[in-house]
């Protein structure tokens, strides 16, 4: 009996770590995605205020994006 209670636990214990890091990920993803319109937003910013044309927008958000990623790669 003591066995399975200590097994039990064991278990219990994995699972908690398991959600932990499950909860972890998604928080992560939530940063990425609000760190990626943040991003947008300031370069639609720029060109509604006609600072910079559509295709410079297209290019500064693959630049942006391309810099975010290897920043979350690290």
């Amino acid at each position: 009996m003591r066995i399975l209670s200590k097994i039990r636990i064991i278990l219990a214990f994995a699972l908690l770590i398991l959600g932990m890091i499950t909860l972890h990920a998604k928080d992560n993803d939530k940063k990425l995605e609000y760190q990626k319109k943040a991003i947008y937003f300031e370069i639609r910013a720029e060109l509604v205020a006609g600072d910079i044309t559509l295709e410079e927008a297209q290019k500064k958000w693959r630049k942006e994006i391309k810099k975010l990623e290897k920043k979350e790669a690290k």
